[in-house]
């Protein structure tokens, strides 16, 4: 059964969702969200449990919260761990990619530069020789944990993408376990399609943030 994600067009706090989806191998169309009527009667209709977006329609759910869909699809993907202690191993990775992930989550809303410096002088050193170092310690193949693709995986794949594509490869090159990992994720057939597909959105643009504004203000 195919999903229906209701969010804004750009990837923000949906992109963790459609990665995951897509690793699942779960179908999903989207409605964009580009004016303020269309937000409003989603709450007005009771799906917006604390009135924000990402909200996925799915098998007469109504999931909101992208951490908890992320979690939802990748338990559908068997991507949550197969015993106690790589589940364990998983959440704690994938936590630390959604601190990671937020240092970029404001691009575009509070200065394109200012973000990108800051992140580049506080959460790219201080997470990316933790991850390379995790890689390295699960035996380079490529997998933060065990040997198949986890939600851990996604997690970090998100975050990666947007320092090579904001920052430059340039910033990977010190990291081999970092470059090599990404070069499995885009092995995969289902993550290599969407993201050389027009599902994926755009980065954040001007056009992007004054859109999201004329929405929710």
């Amino acid at each position: 059964m195919s999903a229906t994600l209701h969010y804004f067009d750009g990837r923000g706090k949906a992109e963790i969702v459609r990665l995951t989806m897509v690793a699942a191998n779960v179908p999903f169309s989207q409605e964009l969200i580009r004016e303020k009527k269309q937000f409003e009667d989603l709450k007005a209709q009771g799906k917006l449990l604390f009135g924000q977006l990402p909200l996925v329609e799915y098998e007469g759910q109504l999931l909101v919260q992208s951490g908890s869909t992320a979690r939802y699809f990748a338990r559908k993907g068997n991507m949550l761990g197969s015993n106690e202690e790589e589940k364990l191993k998983i959440d704690i990775l994938f936590e630390g990619t959604r601190d990671f992930n937020g240092a970029f989550m404001s691009y575009g809303f509070i200065g394109f530069k200012e973000v990108l410096d800051k992140a580049k002088t506080t959460a790219v050193p201080k997470y990316l020789p933790v991850y390379n170092s995790v890689l390295s310690k699960n035996g380079s193949n490529g997998y933060l944990v065990g040997s198949k693709l986890s939600l851990a995986d996604i997690g970090l794949l998100e975050v990666v993408l947007t320092i090579e594509e904001l920052l430059g490869e340039e910033e990977l090159k010190p990291y081999p376990e970092i470059q090599n990992f990404l070069k499995t994720m885009r092995s995969n057939e289902s993550i290599s399609k969407y993201l050389n597909s027009d599902k994926r959105p755009r980065k954040n643009d001007e056009k992007y943030v004054n859109e999201v504004k004329s929405v929710l203000y």
